[in-house]
C-alpha cells in the first residue's frame, strides 16, 4: 500500500495492522487492512527459524532471528513497519482473573492496580501490568477483571530483535488472547453458557484457553506437543528428524505400513490426551463447569492426520480445526488462489493479532 493509498484510508477512517507471531519453530506476519466493509487480508508469510533459535520461549541465536524477521518482511511486504506483537502465555506472561468492588472516587486503574501489587505474584518489580474488565455491575460495584503482567526481560530481548529487525512494536499482546480474537471473528456471537476449549499445538508445548460465551477464562499448559510427536516417529521408524516431520505433514506415508504408522499417531495422541484430560479437570472444578463440548484447534500439531479425529473420540467431543482467515476477505491480485486450510491454521495468532485495530 502506497503512502498516499495509505493517507486515503486513513481519511476514510480504515487502518492497517500487522500481526507479528514469533514461535519456537517459525515466525508468521499477517497484513490487514480494516475497511468498512470488513477487514481485508492484504499480506501472508510464514518462515521457519533455524534449529535452537528459540527455546523454551528464550532467544538463544539473536542473528539467526533477525535475520529469519528481516527475510519474511522482504518476502512478505516491504512496507511493513509498524507491527503488533504476540507474547506466548507460557513463557514470562502470567494472568489471573480477579474480582473487585469498585471504590467511590476512585479510578478503576487505581482500583485495580492497587490489588494487584498485593496479590502473587504480580507484586514483583521487573514485570508490566495491564488489565481489561470482563464485567462490571453498576448496582452491586462489583467487577470481574483480568490481570495480565508480563516479564519486563522476556519482553524487552523481544522489543530489541524486532526494533533491530527495522520494525516498530506498536502493540503487544499475548497469544491465547489473539487465538480467542481469530476464533470469535471467525464464528460470530456464541452462546452465553457455550464453553469451548482452544488447543493451539505448537512445537513445543501446547496451550489450553477456554472461553465461556465468548469471554476468555483461563488457560492452562500441557508439555505434549508437535515435538512429542515428531520423535516417537523418530524412535519408531528409526528417522531422521526432517523425515519424521514430512511423515506427520502427510507425505511420504505410503512408504510405511498404515496400520503401524495410525498406531503410532494414536499413541502420541494418547499422551497429548492425557494432559488435556487434567486441564479439562482443573478448570470445570474451578469454574464448576459442564462438559466441555466443542474444542477448536490451531499450531502445526492440528494438521497432523488423525489427530482431530482421535481427539474427538477420546473427549467426546466436537473437534474442528480453525480457520481464522475463512471469513475474511482476500486482495484477489495478491491472493488468486484460496490459501490451504493447514496454512490458514498456523496463521491463527498472526491473525488474531492482525485483526486488531490500531
Amino acid at each position: 500500500m502506497s503512502a498516499f493509498t495509505n493517507f486515503v484510508s486513513r481519511l476514510r477512517g480504515e487502518t492497517v495492522t500487522v500481526g507479528l507471531d514469533i514461535g519456537n519453530h517459525s515466525a508468521k506476519l499477517v497484513k490487514m487492512h480494516h475497511r468498512r466493509s470488513g477487514p481485508v487480508l492484504m499480506a501472508a508469510g510464514i518462515q521457519e527459524l533455524k534449529p535452537e533459535t528459540i527455546v523454551g520461549g528464550e532467544i538463544k541465536n539473536r542473528d539467526a532471528l533477525i535475520e529469519a524477521l528481516t527475510s519474511l518482511v522482504h518476502r512478505t511486504d516491504d512496507a511493513i513497519k509498524d507491527v503488533t506483537l504476540s507474547l506466548s502465555w507460557s513463557f514470562g506472561v502470567l494472568g489471573d482473573r480477579i474480582h473487585l468492588k469498585s471504590t467511590k472516587g476512585q479510578s478503576d486503574e487505581d482500583t485495580v492496580l492497587g490489588e494487584a501489587s498485593q496479590r502473587p505474584p504480580f507484586d514483583v518489580e521487573n514485570i508490566t501490568l495491564d488489565y481489561k474488565i470482563l464485567r462490571r455491575n453498576v448496582e452491586t460495584s462489583d467487577m470481574e477483571v483480568l490481570l495480565v503482567a508480563a516479564k519486563n526481560q522476556v519482553m524487552q530481548s523481544y522489543i530489541d530483535v524486532v526494533l533491530e529487525a527495522g520494525l516498530r512494536p506498536i502493540v503487544i499482546d499475548v497469544d491465547a488472547f489473539a487465538f480467542a480474537n481469530a476464533y470469535n471473528w471467525t464464528v460470530g456471537n456464541s452462546e452465553a453458557d457455550e464453553v469451548v476449549a482452544l488447543i493451539n499445538i505448537g512445537d513445543n508445548l501446547t496451550n489450553i484457553t477456554f472461553l465461556k460465551g465468548g469471554i476468555y477464562q483461563s488457560t492452562r499448559d500441557v508439555s505434549t506437543a508437535g515435538d512429542y510427536f515428531v520423535k516417537y516417529l523418530m524412535r519408531q521408524f528409526k528417522l531422521p528428524r526432517d523425515q519424521a516431520i514430512l511423515l506427520l505433514k502427510g507425505k511420504d506415508s505410503d512408504k510405511f505400513d498404515a496400520t503401524q504408522l495410525a498406531r503410532a499417531i494414536e499413541f502420541s495422541c494418547e499422551e497429548l490426551s492425557l494432559g488435556i484430560d487434567l486441564a479439562f479437570q482443573y478448570y470445570q472444578s474451578s469454574e464448576k463447569s459442564a462438559r466441555i463440548q466443542k474444542i477448536i484447534l490451531c499450531g502445526g500439531g492440528a494438521c497432523i492426520p488423525g489427530v482431530p479425529e482421535y481427539l474427538g473420540r477420546r473427549h467426546e467431543a466436537q473437534v474442528l480445526v480453525l480457520n481464522p482467515l475463512s471469513s475474511i476477505q482476500k486482495d484477489p491480485e495478491k491472493f488468486p488462489d484460496p490459501i490451504p486450510d493447514t496454512v490458514s491454521t498456523l496463521l491463527t495468532v498472526a491473525v488474531g493479532m492482525a485483526l486488531r485495530k490500531v
